[in-house]
């Protein structure tokens, strides 16, 4: 496992495990939302888990993947988890 792999590796598992910690609290639930999230949560998890076993490595995705993948983790932590208002802010809203 070299750095790139280790790199593409933290920030598909912080994606990951940010999305399966995160906390509704006063929020309210939508199904649609609820599927997006559950969908990144095995995508991401998916990946690190490859690139933990070595059935795939970072050279293998296009950098423009890794690039997309490095902006969800920062947009995901930064929304606190939260992928509706992670969507609202890619919609042209302000944050909360």
């Amino acid at each position: 496992m070299n750095i790139m792999d280790l790199i593409v590796f933290g920030f598909s598992a912080a994606t990951c495990l940010r999305l399966i910690f995160y906390r509704r609290g006063t929020a309210r639930f939508k199904r649609h939302i609820s599927v997006l999230a559950w969908l990144v949560i095995v995508v991401t998890g998916s990946l690190a888990l490859c690139l933990l076993t070595g059935r795939l490595s970072a050279g293998q995705i296009h950098p423009i993947g890794i690039l997309l993948l490095s902006y969800l983790a920062i947009a995901t932590w930064c929304a606190k988890g939260n992928l509706a208002q992670l969507i609202r802010i890619t919609r042209g809203h302000q944050w909360n």
